[in-house]
């Protein structure tokens, strides 16, 4: 896939972001309780997202990348509020629709994510994520190191979720020279 271009979300964007989001968790997250995937509902997405947006405009921020102006997946950044504090900053979702996992998306929206860290200023940031899912190796492959291992309870199942640290500026050069050699992306 050629030339996939990343913008900020607009509010309009929002309910493609929270489908996207369901889908991704219905599809990827199967492992998650049923009932607990079940419940999963659109709207509430779409407001616990805006609500989200408006607790730290200048901070919270969502890209979305889109090819012939449909959104393929989307990145949200914001500050980190838990240990380990010396990382400033949290790459709180990252997901890419399911018919278009594997495409070199998520390597986009990691590299526009780096940039809005970047241009806060923020050096280091976490990810969470399920050790179970399909991106924990993404993340690794990326050179994520494991900064330290939580047990999370989404619908009350425990599920071990590794907490990745990555240096803002290191990771940016290595995914520039990823998407150099595939010519994938490129900004609005």
């Amino acid at each position: 896939m050629k030339k996939i271009a990343c913008r900020k979300a607009k509010k309009e964007d929002l309910k493609a972001t929270s489908e996207i989001y369901i889908q991704c968790l219905q599809k990827d997250y199967y492992f998650k309780p049923e009932e607990y995937l079940k419940k999963l509902n659109l709207m509430q997405e779409v407001e616990e997202c805006q609500e989200w947006l408006k607790e730290d405009p200048e901070n919270n921020l969502i890209f979305v990348a889109e090819k012939h102006k449909k959104i393929l997946g989307y990145v949200s950044t914001g500050l980190n509020k838990e240990e380990p504090l010396d990382y400033e900053g949290e790459l709180t979702g990252l997901f890419v629709h399911p018919d278009y996992q594997g495409k070199g998306i998520g390597l986009c929206l990691m590299q526009t994510g780096c940039e809005a860290f970047k241009s806060l200023k923020i050096e280091k940031f976490l990810v969470y994520n399920y050790r179970r899912s399909r991106a924990n190796r993404f993340y690794r492959n990326l050179g994520g190191f494991v900064v330290r291992t939580e047990t999370q309870k989404p619908g009350g199942m425990p599920l071990i979720t590794d907490v990745f640290g990555f240096q803002t500026r290191d990771l940016l050069v290595k995914l520039e020279g990823i998407l150099n050699k595939r010519n994938e992306c490129k900004e609005d």
